[in-house]
Parts: C-alpha cells; structure tokens; sequence
C-alpha cells in the first residue's frame, strides 16, 4: 500500500472511531464477553504439610501423594493414619471421597477403624492445596499442603530395579523387597508374609508410579494397591516411599537401597 493509501485507511479508522462509524445515530453499546471459565488445575504433585483432626485438637505432620487422574493418598508421617480415594477438580476446586483409615489401635468416634470421608479444597496447581476434611463418624478437620519438586523427576521402572530393605524402629531389618528392571518384584517380611507384585509408570515424565501386590502366607494377606515414589536420602534415588492398602488395612513403607 501506498503512503496515500495508509492516510485513506488511517482516517477511515479515525472517523470509525470518532464519528461513530459513520451512523448518525452514535455507536451501539459494546456489551463485553463474559470471562472465560477457570482452567481446571492439574491436580498431580508430591506434596508436605500438615492435617489435623479439629475434634482430637491434634495435628500431624502428612505426605500427599496425588495423581493427574484424581487418585489421592494423605499419609501421617507420625502415625498409622491414611486417606485413600479419588478426586476431582473444576476449575481451582477440589473434591471428593476417600476412606479414612485410624492410627492403629485406634476407631474412630463410631467405633469403626475405616469410614468413608469428604475432602473440599482450594489447589493452587504445583504450589499448593488448601482445604478441609469430614468423615462419616462426625470427626473433621483441615489440611495444608505444599509442592515439592521431587514429583518433577522423570519416572522409569528402571530405576526402582535393585534389592530394598526396611527397618523397624529400632533399625533392625524387617522387610525385603526385590524388584525388577521391569517393575515386577517379590518381597518377604520378618512376619513370614511373601509379597509379589508389580509396579507401574503413571506418567513418564513424573516421581509416581502404581503398585499392585499380593500378599501371603500371613495374617495380613490380601490384595493392596497404591502408590510410590523415588525419593532422596544420601543419595539420589535413595529411598522408595510406598503407601498401600487392601481397603481394610493400609501399610506404608519406607525402603532404602
């Protein structure tokens, strides 16, 4: 275009704005569009924080452990506590329903070990995840969660493959698993009970992988599922952090290569 041509367009564009467009009438009343809706938070992550339990007056320190696909684990750090369920997420919104399993020796207040439970909260997606929770005895309380980078790591069976141990807290060994270049693995404790199972990429690009794992020859045999991840002690890659439960009972358990 010509420089008379861009002065033609140029006042064209001036008198559209200014005199209405030409109309004798004024320009129509610009109604602007409604905000677009919320993008929903992704709702994955490795998470620390705190939970508490607002009946008891008691607070614990937790590990969350979330998945892309809604699956949530909170594990107390300082008991036998667990939550174990799904969630869903709509826009920064946070909710769903899990089983809420007691410190051992403990029910909760209606007289049962295990109760379903209500999670509500606020995620901040990788930074953070605020909220409250209810159980169907009556017991409630709040939570509050932090990221961790650690979920970033890229995930591979591979890197699970080498003999693992556990310790009681004395520091005696108590557990041994073996696992597998390919994720599979066999396991046996000091109780006598023998484990095989498998464990499973959810994403390649982060730190969480699935377990599936039979348990038997011991009081606690059944079928456990759950969730793991690679974490750092001394070293990296150190520490493997798992979580499981067979709907009844749940174990966590932290190996160290």
């Amino acid at each position: 275009m010509n420089i008379t041509g861009k002065l033609l367009t140029l006042t064209a564009m001036s008198c559209l704005t200014a005199c209405g467009g030409g109309s004798s009438g004024g320009a129509p009343a610009v109604i602007a569009p409604p905000p677009p809706p919320p993008v929903n938070q992704a709702s994955g992550g490795i998470w620390y924080g705190t939970l508490s339990n607002d009946m008891n007056m008691v607070t614990e320190e937790f590990v969350a452990l979330t998945a892309d696909d809604g699956s949530i684990r909170l594990i107390s750090v300082d008991s036998d506590v667990q939550f174990h369920g799904t969630v869903s997420v709509t826009g920064t919104n946070m909710s769903g329903t899990v089983r809420a399993f007691a410190d051992s020796g403990v029910n909760w207040l209606d007289g049962n070990h295990v109760v379903d439970a209500s999670i509500t909260a606020v995620i901040s997606e990788r930074n953070s995840i605020n909220g409250t929770w209810e159980n169907a005895s009556g017991e409630f309380g709040g939570f509050e969660f932090f990221y961790d980078v650690l979920y970033e790591k890229n995930a591979d069976t591979g890197l699970l493959a080498d003999v693992w141990t556990g310790y009681d807290d004395f520091g005696n060994p108590d557990v041994t698993f073996t696992i597998n270049p390919n994720g599979s693995f066999s396991g046996q404790n000091a109780m006598g009970c023998i484990s095989n199972g498998q464990f499973t990429v959810i994403n390649a690009a982060y730190n969480l992988y699935e377990i599936q794992s039979q348990i038997a020859n011991c009081a606690i045999a059944g079928s456990y599922s759950g969730l793991a991840v690679l974490a750092d002690l001394a070293a990296v890659n150190d520490a493997l952090l798992v979580s499981i439960d067979d709907g009844v009972l749940p174990i966590l358990l932290g190996l160290e290569r």
